[in-house]
């Protein structure tokens, strides 16, 4: 970005990103400033399919990012690595989000000229007029002190409309350390006449992000809420340091009949970039081998049951694995079709003892091989440091994935935008739980009797197990910032039976009596935390203050339970346990809950 006072460039990228309003090549080269007129050019338009989207459908900004930043860096970058002394002639209609996003990969390094689209006139270009008044800034009143406790920062820039500082406030999470205005003193859709009037605001605002990144060193996120041109919007993104200042978070201005116009977190700009991970200690990867050793000899110990249901021609798992009739009968309806374990692929697997290194995590190869991760191992004995009751955890795993290949037909192929479908596999991940922890019931049997002998306790036991492996696959080393409804279901589901369980055990409940609470999955909902679109999926950010009428519904035995936020029961602890990926934590403010309900 330059003052009208510096020399011409050599040559022009004319940069279209026509999102809302098309242009034309030839409205673009009439559109040029009269001194670029006999420059040579180039014009690049970036495509806005991941835009389109049928009425009513939520946006998916994390596609639009990841297609606008495709589109930078295969056909903007090597024009301007090979036209370095070009200038950028940008003529945008596009969202603020992603025109911030694009400003951002477009930085201060290289002349960068707006092109603004006239509200008025309907035409591109500069309309400068005497009677038009001054596009002056209100004074900015930046902070005068330091302060390094963690918080949150508010900017609000306001050149087209004047955004609601109260509305914004509701929006973020506290507390806010610093809350700014950056705002012309009377905005308007045609409001600035000359780029040098567009220039003055983006200093202020460059102003304030060097006034956080330097005296708030604590800050880790800047909530922007910008009601600006979209050229306005492209040169404020070009502010945003890489090295200098904290992640910005980007809404969209929306509204809505029933609640009034509010602000949808939209891009995170700047974001945390993933950290390198810390190399393991030589303990945890001896730990991380033995693992699988200890895996492997107990895939054998697995695979001796596939020979005696084959031998006894079992082809129901019910039968298999429950030798009573009348606890078989508690799994019925889709339950039956089920398979015992020789129907699914595990007799034709193996685990892989060797590879240490694997991108999914956990994963059956084309060889048919489970590998597992070094890391992700380390993380599950940092969550379950007894050898017993990892190794439960590890033949559960195997159990689940092995039934998901089964009739159940949930391969990497099917598997394929499943997330789409989240109530789909709420039930099917919840029937590949169940019946994984029946045949670590019978394997732990047929070994050590003493330890089935209490029935519910046994199964809140595994319960605990098989919650604590979810969370070493959630557990990144980052905040958890938000988790998808379907998780948080699957682990509310899980807590909700390990706390009826916790009260069968007190009651010395048979085993037949355990089976049938097993078999009836647990309608439980969270109801309140702003919901948030991406890639199909739907998440809840983990942050009190994007709650509105925070409840936890309960369908049980038949009738309906609503537990709203109390003394007892405490909504932000449960969120926050979720976010500290504390079981305990969450068992804790559930628990007042499942007193009140199953009584």
């Amino acid at each position: 970005m330059h003052p009208s006072d510096t020399p011409p460039p050599r040559g022009l990228i004319l940069l279209s990103q026509p999102e809302l309003l098309n242009i034309s090549p030839d409205e673009m080269t009439d559109a040029r400033p009269e001194a670029y007129r006999d420059l040579p050019y180039r014009i690049v338009e970036f495509n806005h399919d991941e835009s389109f989207r049928p009425p009513g459908a939520p946006r998916n900004w994390s596609a639009e990012q990841r297609a606008l930043d495709e589109q930078f860096h295969t056909s903007v970058k090597p024009l301007r690595d090979k036209y370095p002394d070009y200038s950028l002639l940008y003529f945008g209609s596009s969202s603020v989000p992603l025109t911030l996003y694009l400003g951002y990969l477009l930085e201060t390094w290289q002349r960068l000229e707006v092109i603004p689209r006239h509200h008025e006139a309907r035409t591109w270009g500069w309309h400068p007029s005497q009677e038009s008044r001054p596009a002056r800034l209100a004074p900015l009143q930046l902070p005068d002190f330091k302060d390094r406790s963690p918080g949150e920062a508010i900017i609000r820039v306001s050149t087209s409309h004047r955004v609601d500082a109260q509305v914004t406030r509701d929006v973020v999470p506290g507390p806010v350390l610093v809350d700014l205005d950056i705002a012309l003193e009377h905005p308007s859709e045609d409001a600035f006449s000359t780029m040098d009037e567009m220039l003055d605001v983006t200093r202020a605002f460059r102003q304030a992000l060097d006034c956080i990144g330097d005296n708030f060193k604590s800050i880790k996120r800047v909530h922007l809420f910008a009601s600006v041109q979209t050229g306005m919007a492209l040169l404020l993104g070009a502010q945003i340091s890489k090295t200098m200042h904290p992640a910005v978070q980007t809404y969209q201005y929306t509204r809505s009949s029933e609640e009034g116009p509010y602000h949808a977190p939209a891009l995170l700009i700047n974001g945390p970039r993933t950290p390198e991970p810390v190399a393991l200690r030589p303990e945890e990867v001896a730990q991380a081998a033995l693992d699988r050793e200890n895996l492997d000899r107990d895939f054998r110990r697995m695979k001796g049951q596939v020979r005696r249901e084959q031998g006894e021609g079992r082809t129901s798992w019910p039968d298999a694995i429950l030798r009573n009739p009348a606890e078989g009968a508690v799994f019925a309806g889709m339950w039956k079709k089920l398979p015992p374990l020789w129907k699914t692929p595990l007799n034709q697997t193996k685990i892989d003892v060797a590879t240490r290194e694997v991108e999914d995590t956990f994963r059956l190869n084309p060889a048919s091989e489970w590998q597992i991760d070094d890391r992700w191992l380390a993380r599950l004995a940092c969550r379950i440091p007894e050898e017993v009751s990892r190794r439960r955890a590890l033949r559960m795993l195997v159990l689940h994935e092995a039934v998901h290949r089964g009739p159940q037909a949930l391969t990497r192929t099917s598997s394929k935008g499943i997330g789409r479908f989240p109530k789909v596999l709420e039930e099917m991940d919840y029937h590949s739980d169940v019946w994984g922890m029946l045949y670590e019931h019978t394997l732990t049997a047929s070994e050590s009797p003493e330890d089935v002998e209490r029935p519910a306790l046994f199964f809140r036991d595994l319960i605990h197990t098989a919650t604590e492996t979810m969370w070493a696959f959630d557990d990144d080393g980052q905040p958890l910032r938000r988790i998808q409804v379907r998780r948080l279901n699957r682990y509310l589901i899980w807590y909700w039976q390990y706390l009826l369980l916790e009260a069968a055990a007190m009651q010395q409940t048979s085993f037949h009596d355990v089976l049938v609470l097993l078999a009836q999955r647990p309608l439980i909902e969270l109801a309140g935390p702003t919901l948030i679109t991406e890639d199909e999926r739907v998440y809840f950010p983990l942050d009190p203050a994007l709650v509105t009428t925070p409840e936890v519904c309960v369908y049980h035995e038949g009738r309906l339970y609503r537990h709203g936020a109390r003394y007892d029961f405490s909504i932000t602890a449960l969120l926050d346990g979720v976010r500290e990926r504390n079981g305990e934590a969450i068992l804790e403010v559930l628990r007042a809950a499942a007193e009140q309900t199953a009584r």
